[in-house]
């Protein structure tokens, strides 16, 4: 039997195969420019890293890239986001355990990932502008300030990072242990960036609000909340952009609901830095993204 599974904010398409109590996922990859070709191919090769260190990413088992087509592992549907619904405690335990493998991302690498500098992840966020007519004064202020916080507040060496790492990506597998319990979906898009980038991904969430004692904790036990900050300043100013685009260009309008919290979060991330004139000016300017 083939199901369809819900679709993320990808062009990539998943069914489940089930026979008796055997399943597995069918993703269907675009693979019509060198683009999409290589996103598969990033996927394909971070997915072997991970498992080579011991992590749940999905198994392969059949691939056809010229097709798009890779048949994988089931990991189910036990996702951080249902925890979160109706299993605090599980959640909780959840959450703890993601913090926890980040860790093991520090060792070193695949070859060929990009390694963007703190100029270039103030660039990230360009998109917000280019949606934004008559930003280009606001623009030319707030990204090198950005860039320069990066550099103060997050200084060190550049990690992998895998970017998507929120509750909608993480699968919980209890019968698994240690950090194996853990799925992850969805990193075809990993870079190396400052340590701390996919706490801030997992903690600074838009789609799903985490309790703020959970994230107090986990940011004391694994970074700082300066660092934890400008990493999540970044990312959300850029996710307000990809946000109003998938619900204004791609037919998406769902994800206008989740503009208010990227607001919220980038507000409370500026708080206390230089640029926090210029991005409560952004985001003044953005106010009527929010409207239907």
């Amino acid at each position: 039997m083939a199901t369809p599974l819900t679709a993320d904010a990808s062009s990539r398409h998943y069914t489940r195969l089930t026979r008796g109590a055997e399943t597995a996922i069918v993703m269907e990859a675009p693979v019509a420019t060198e683009a999409d070709r290589a996103s598969l191919r990033a996927f394909r090769r971070i997915g072997l890293h991970l498992r080579g260190l011991g992590l749940s990413a999905p198994e392969e088992y059949a691939a056809d890239p010229e097709a798009g087509l890779i048949v994988m592992e089931d990991l189910g549907d036990l996702t951080l986001s249902y925890l979160l619904t109706g299993d605090r405690d599980t959640a909780q335990a959840a959450y703890a355990a993601v913090a926890a493998l980040l860790p093991r991302l520090l060792e070193p690498p695949p070859a060929g990932l990009a390694a963007p500098n703190p100029e270039q992840m103030a660039e990230m966020v360009g998109l917000t502008f280019d949606l934004l007519p008559g930003s280009d004064t606001l623009r030319a202020r707030l990204l090198p300030a950005l860039a320069e916080s990066l550099r103060t507040l997050a200084p060190g060496r550049q990690v992998l990072c895998l970017r998507d790492v929120h509750a909608d990506n993480l699968m919980w597998l209890p019968e698994r242990t240690g950090d194996a319990r853990v799925g992850l979906l969805d990193y075809q898009d990993a870079l190396l960036l400052p340590e701390g980038y996919d706490l801030a991904s997992l903690l600074d969430d838009p789609r799903r609000e985490v309790p703020e004692a959970w994230r107090e904790d986990l940011v004391s036990e694994y970074s700082t909340p300066a660092r934890i900050a400008i990493l999540s300043l970044q990312r959300n100013l850029r996710i307000l952009g990809i946000f109003r685009r998938l619900a204004t260009q791609f037919g998406k309008p769902s994800y206008r609901t989740f503009l208010p919290r990227t607001r919220a979060l980038i507000a409370r991330a500026a708080d206390g830095l230089a640029l926090r004139a210029d991005v409560a000016e952004l985001l003044d300017r953005t106010a009527a993204w929010s409207a239907p």
